[in-house]
């Protein structure tokens, strides 16, 4: 193989072959470039060209192999024959680094159509539709154009739908993508629409993927009754508040408490006080049962 080597490792794979879905899986070396993907045993390799790949699903196993997998990615490819699917395997840092790579060298560089900003709160913006290339980079994607970069960050993201209308044309599948301004505050939707459906589906598998991890990590996130009670006041009055009197503590008390939730990134003092970070207004917005409780 002449071509740069990108992800190299050792572990098991299932190939869900036409006609049938009997089999155990293959210990092998699965072997990726920047073209192509290909999966090597004793007997024999299955070669999976990156430009067929039409979905990537990770953590979820087809019933029939669920009983063999542990930490795996599922790859969705056309054939000439159909659509086929290949199971892999591995320790959980090796997928999760296999993925990331994997993403990368699917959407890199792709063009992409993007309307940024398409609303601000409610009101539907006249912003032209820009073309431009995407990058992905970690927890974040960027799509340059020839009038500037736009970003996102994946912490500021509040959900994603799809539509079918960008520009002039009323047929092609798009991202809705609603998040925080972080500069003010504001929820802002932006429209994306890679040229192929093929890629608006791995992006937004890409985005949900993400946005989807975070959010566990954010569920892990332990909080006490003061910080609860600091991140809902910040996120009613924007961080205009006496925390003293709100806490009825002392001020040593009173900085521990708002040391604590800066330290677990959920606020952050800017030159107006304090405010939510994108990570606390997804506690906010995601667990305010808890939070308020």
């Amino acid at each position: 193989m002449t071509e740069d080597v990108v992800a190299d490792f050792t572990g098991r794979f299932f190939l869900n072959q036409r006609g049938g879905q009997s089999g155990t899986p293959t210990k092998g070396r699965i072997i990726m470039t920047k073209q192509r993907l290909v999966l090597a045993t004793n007997d024999g390799k299955t070669t999976i060209p990156l430009s067929s790949v039409i979905d990537i699903n990770v953590g979820t196993v087809p019933n029939h192999v669920k009983q063999f997998f542990d930490d795996t990615v599922t790859i969705g490819y056309d054939t000439d024959e159909g659509t086929r699917s290949a199971v892999i395997e591995s320790n959980g840092e090796t997928v999760e680094t296999f993925v990331a790579i994997l993403f990368r060298c699917l959407l890199n560089g792709r063009s992409v159509a993007v309307k940024h900003p398409g609303k601000v709160g409610g009101r539907v913006t006249d912003t032209a539709v820009r073309t431009g290339t995407l990058r992905i980079k970690d927890r974040r994607i960027e799509i340059s154009t020839d009038s500037g970069t736009v970003a996102f960050d994946i912490e500021t993201i509040m959900g994603i739908t799809r539509s079918n209308t960008l520009g002039d044309r009323d047929d092609r599948i798009t991202l809705v993508v609603k998040y925080i301004d972080p500069d003010s505050g504001r929820s802002k939707t932006s429209l994306l629409s890679p040229t192929k459906g093929q890629y608006v589906n791995l992006l937004a598998r890409y985005l949900r993927l993400e946005f989807d991890e975070l959010r566990e990590e954010i569920e892990d996130i332990e909080l006490t009754n003061p910080e609860k009670r600091v991140l809902v006041s910040v996120h009613a009055t924007g961080g205009d508040i006496d925390f003293t009197n709100m806490l009825d503590g002392d001020p040593a008390y009173v900085t521990n408490v708002l040391n604590s939730v800066q330290n677990k990134e959920l606020v952050v003092e800017n030159g107006n006080g304090i405010s939510l970070t994108p990570k606390g207004r997804i506690v906010v917005s995601q667990r305010i049962e808890d939070v308020n409780a």
